[in-house]
């Protein structure tokens, strides 16, 4: 039984006076509840989701399956257990997301996997007397 605005603030002010108010049977919730069997029938990863693009994601798309499929794991070069852990490519192609291509390494290990290490060393250093400089006005 639903009630209108009116009459449901009308039994408020009756409660709130003391009177002695009949409790109302409470009907479903409104909406429409699915089934679990529903919802997990619709749940598509992967190949079978209607959007799946596969060899044709992007770089990035790679990157974040990789993230999604395995756990962070402890650093496989210096054995750091950091909070941010990089999944390697080994072959650097991101969508090859084979077990056997991935490597965890943490953000230090892969900059020197990858050869990038020694550009943003060159960097810090070349930026390290602005950074003293803007300390000091």
């Amino acid at each position: 039984m639903a009630l209108t605005v009116n009459e449901r603030a009308a039994r408020h002010r009756a409660k709130i006076r003391g009177e002695n108010i009949v409790e109302l049977k409470r009907g479903p919730k409104r909406g429409y509840k699915q089934t679990k069997e529903h919802v997990e029938k619709r749940k598509r990863r992967g190949t079978e989701h209607h959007a799946w693009i596969g060899d044709s994601a992007s770089i990035k798309s790679g990157r974040c399956r990789a993230e999604r499929i395995f756990d962070i794991q402890p650093c496989e070069m210096c054995g750091e257990s950091a909070k941010r852990i990089d999944r390697h490519h080994k072959d650097g192609d991101t969508r090859n997301n084979e077990r056997s291509n991935i490597k965890f390494l943490c953000r230090r290990c892969h900059m020197r996997e990858d050869g990038r290490i020694e550009k943003f060393i060159d960097l810090a250093r070349k930026n390290q007397p602005k950074a003293v400089a803007a300390r000091w006005r």
